[in-house]
C-alpha cells in the first residue's frame, strides 16, 4: 500500500468524522481516541495486505484437459446468425468506441496451465504443443484416415453453397458424405483452393479443430442435381438448374485435359450452431464460462492470421457444432468449436486495388490509421504506399515478405481476441509455429497440387521466410526454451529444456552463451540461492543444469526450487529472458518439474500475480 493510497483513506475517514460531528453532534476531540485506533488498524491491514509471499505451483500433475468443456447438457443451444454487415460496424466502429470510453486494459490469458500451456478443450487439442509432430499425420490434418472424394463419381449437387466469395455448391458422394465443393476466381486461378486446403493444415497442426479440406480433379459429367434440390434466387427458393450453376464452371480452374480444379470441404460431426464470437461467451452453453477474448489458443491464432494474412479472420469463419452425447434427438451434448474457410488468405485480392494494397497491414476502415494520417497530413511512410505485385502477378497479388511485420499485422477490421493479445500469447503461438519445419511448409504446400510450379515456389519461399520473421520477432519476446524436464543421468538428475531458436536455426548452436541461477524457497519470501552444478548442452538443441543435490528433502516434506534457464542472443545481450522452473525434490536426486513461467525481466522471483 503506497503512502498515496494511505492518506486517500486518512482524508475519507477524517470527512466521515466530521459528518458525524455535524449530523450526530459528536465532537472531533471526543473521537480522537477512536481515530488513533482506526489508523492503527488501518496500517496494520496495509502491512498485512501489502506482505510478499513466494507461491508455489502445488505437487500435482498440470492439468492437460478441460474436462468440464466436454460436459454433456440440454437443451441444444440455439443457432446463431451472425450479420455480416453488422459485425462489422460492430468491430470497426462501436466496439473501438466504447473501448476508448472505458478503461478496460487486457490482462492475461485466462486459460493457461501451470506448464505455460493450454488445456485441451472444445476449443483446442494440443498437438505441436506438447512435442514433434511426424510429417504424414501433418499433412493429413483433420482427414486423418479419411478416404478422399472418389473422382469417378457419382457426385450429387444437394444445394448451392450458402455465401461468400468463391462460388459452389454442396454434394454428397456414393457413400452419402457431404462436402462443400468451392472453386477458385478467374483472376487468381489456384490460389483460393490451394489457401483452403493450407490453411486448414496449419492451423490443424497449432491445435485447432478444422474441417478436412482436399484438393479434387473432375469432370463434370459424374455430377448429377438431387431430384427437389433448390437454390435461393432473390430471396426465393426455386428449382436448381444446370443454367443456375454455369456461373461457378465458368470461373472453376480447367486443367489441359478438361478436367475442373476444386477444394472439397467434408462436413463436420454434428449438428451447425453458426458461428462462434470472438468475445464474451454464449448465455445458454453452460460449459463456456471463459470470456473469448480471455482464450489464450484465440489470442494467439493472431500470429497464424499474420502468417498466412487471414485478414478475413472475422467470427463468419467459424462454426459451432452441437456434437451430441448419444443416440437420439434428446441426446445431451456439448458445442464443439472450429475453424473454417481460408479462401481469402495467400494473398487475395479485392476489386480496390487500393483496399489490396492495405490488406494485412491495415483494417478496412482503420480509425487510428485515419487520424494518424490527417494529423501528419499523410507524411507517414506506410508499407502500402511502395506495395508490388510479386512474380506470379494477380496470382498470389501482395502476399510477400518485404513489407511483412509480424508485431504490426491487422485483420480486415478489429479482432476482439486478437486486440487483447499479449506477448505471453504471441510467444506462445510463435514456440508452436516453430515445430512446423521448413521442410513441413513445403509439404503443406505440396498438399494443394498446384500446377503452376512459380506460384508452387513462390509459396513455398514466401512461407518459409515469413515463418522465420515471425519466430525472430516473437522469440526474442519470452524465453524460447520450452518443455523442461528431468533427465537421470550418471552425474545425477539433470533439468533440460529445448531451445527453439536453435531448433529453427536463428542462432547458432555453438554461438548460443547460456548460463543458469537456482533457489530454494524457504518459506514466506525467502529465497536461498543454491549452486547448479554447470550446464551440460545435449544434441540437437537441448540445454540442460546438473540439479543441486537436495539431501534433507523427503516425499513427506519436501523441498521447493525454482530455477532460471537462460539462452542469450549475444554475449551482451541484456534483453534476453529466462524459462524460470519451478520444481519439489522429494528426495536428494528425485525432482519434479510442476510450473513454468516466463519473465519479462531478470529480477529474482518474487510473489506471483
Amino acid at each position: 500500500m503506497n503512502g498515496g493510497d494511505r492518506e486517500g483513506i486518512e482524508r475519507a475517514i477524517m470527512a466521515g468524522f466530521w459528518a458525524m460531528d455535524r449530523e450526530l453532534g459528536v465532537s472531533i476531540t471526543e473521537l480522537a481516541m477512536f481515530d488513533r485506533c482506526i489508523l492503527v488498524l488501518l496500517v496494520l491491514i496495509g502491512l498485512t495486505s501489502c506482505a510478499h509471499e513466494i507461491r508455489r505451483f502445488p505437487l500435482a500433475d498440470p492439468m492437460w484437459v478441460d474436462e468440464e468443456d466436454f460436459r454433456a447438457f440440454q437443451p441444444m443451444p440455439e443457432e446463431y446468425y451472425s450479420p455480416f454487415a453488422w459485425d462489422g460496424a460492430d468491430q470497426m466502429l462501436f466496439r473501438p468506441l466504447s473501448r476508448f470510453l472505458a478503461v478496460d486494459p487486457s490482462g492475461a490469458a485466462v486459460n493457461v496451465n501451470a506448464m505455460d500451456e493450454v488445456p485441451n478443450s472444445s476449443w483446442y487439442t494440443n498437438r505441436l504443443s506438447r512435442g514433434p509432430l511426424d510429417r504424414q499425420t501433418l499433412i493429413r490434418g483433420a482427414c486423418g484416415d479419411e478416404p478422399p472424394l472418389d473422382p469417378a463419381g457419382p457426385w450429387t449437387i444437394t444445394s448451392a453453397k450458402p455465401n461468400g466469395a468463391n462460388p459452389g455448391f454442396i454434394i454428397e458422394d456414393a457413400e452419402g458424405r457431404k462436402f462443400l465443393l468451392k472453386f477458385d476466381s478467374p483472376n487468381q486461378p489456384e490460389r483460393a483452393t490451394s489457401a483452403d486446403i493450407m490453411g486448414s493444415l496449419l492451423y490443424w497442426a497449432a491445435g485447432f479443430s478444422t474441417p478436412c479440406n482436399r484438393v479434387v480433379f473432375f469432370d463434370r459429367d459424374i455430377l448429377t442435381i438431387e431430384e427437389g434440390a433448390t437454390a435461393k434466387v432473390g430471396g426465393e427458393e426455386v428449382p436448381m438448374t444446370w443454367a443456375m450453376l454455369a456461373p461457378a464452371f465458368e470461373k472453376a480452374t480447367r486443367l489441359p485435359d478438361g478436367r475442373f480444379r476444386g477444394a472439397s470441404s467434408q462436413f463436420l460431426p454434428g449438428r451447425p450452431l453458426g458461428p462462434w464470437r470472438y468475445e464474451g461467451t454464449r448465455s445458454d452453453d453452460p460449459n463456456d464460462v471463459i470470456p473469448h477474448q480471455d482464450r489464450r489458443e484465440l489470442r494467439g491464432a493472431y500470429v497464424l492470421a499474420a502468417w498466412i494474412n487471414h485478414f478475413d479472420s472475422r467470427e463468419q469463419n467459424t462454426l459451432a457444432m452441437w456434437v451430441r452425447d448419444g443416440e437420439g434427438d434428446d441426446a445431451p451434448g456439448y458445442v464443439q468449436h472450429n475453424y473454417i474457410d481460408w479462401g481469402d488468405s495467400f494473398g487475395s485480392q479485392w476489386s480496390w486495388d487500393g483496399i489490396s494494397r492495405r490488406l494485412g497491414h491495415s483494417s478496412y476502415f482503420d480509425m487510428r490509421h485515419v487520424l494518424e494520417d490527417f494529423a501528419s497530413f499523410g507524411l507517414i511512410d506506410r508499407p502500402w504506399f511502395d506495395a508490388e505485385k510479386g512474380p506470379t502477378g494477380e496470382v498470389l497479388g501482395y502476399f510477400g515478405v518485404e513489407r511483412f511485420d509480424p508485431a504490426r499485422y491487422r485483420p480486415g477490421y478489429p479482432n476482439p481476441a486478437f486486440d487483447a493479445a499479449q506477448d505471453g500469447d504471441k510467444a506462445w503461438m510463435a514456440r508452436i509455429v516453430a515445430g512446423i519445419s521448413e521442410d513441413d511448409v513445403r509439404a503443406v504446400v505440396d498438399q494443394a497440387r498446384i500446377q503452376d510450379p512459380l506460384v508452387e515456389s513462390e509459396l513455398k519461399r514466401i512461407l518459409v521466410a515469413r515463418r522465420e520473421r515471425i519466430l525472430r520477432t516473437f522469440l526474442r519476446e519470452l524465453s524460447p526454451l520450452t518443455r523442461p524436464v528431468v533427465v537421470r543421468s550418471s552425474e545425477g538428475p539433470l533439468l533440460c529444456a529445448e531451445d527453439l531458436a536453435v531448433a529453427s536455426e536463428l542462432i547458432d548452436w555453438e554461438l548460443r552463451p547460456y548460463w543458469a541461477r537456482a533457489w530454494r524457497h524457504v518459506g514466506g519470501d525467502d529465497l536461498e540461492t543454491v549452486e547448479t552444478g554447470g550446464l551440460v548442452r545435449r544434441r540437437p538443441h537441448h540445454l540442460c543444469m546438473r540439479l543441486p543435490t537436495v539431501s534433507d528433502a523427503t516425499p513427506s516434506d519436501p523441498a521447493y526450487l525454482i530455477v532460471d534457464l537462460m539462452a542469450l542472443w549475444s554475449n551482451d545481450d541484456e534483453d534476453s529472458r529466462p524459462l524460470r522452473v519451478h520444481l519439489y525434490a522429494l528426495g536428494p536426486d528425485e525432482l519434479r518439474v510442476v510450473g513454468v513461467e516466463r519473465p519479462t525481466d531478470l529480477d529474482p522471483p518474487s510473489a506471483r500475480d
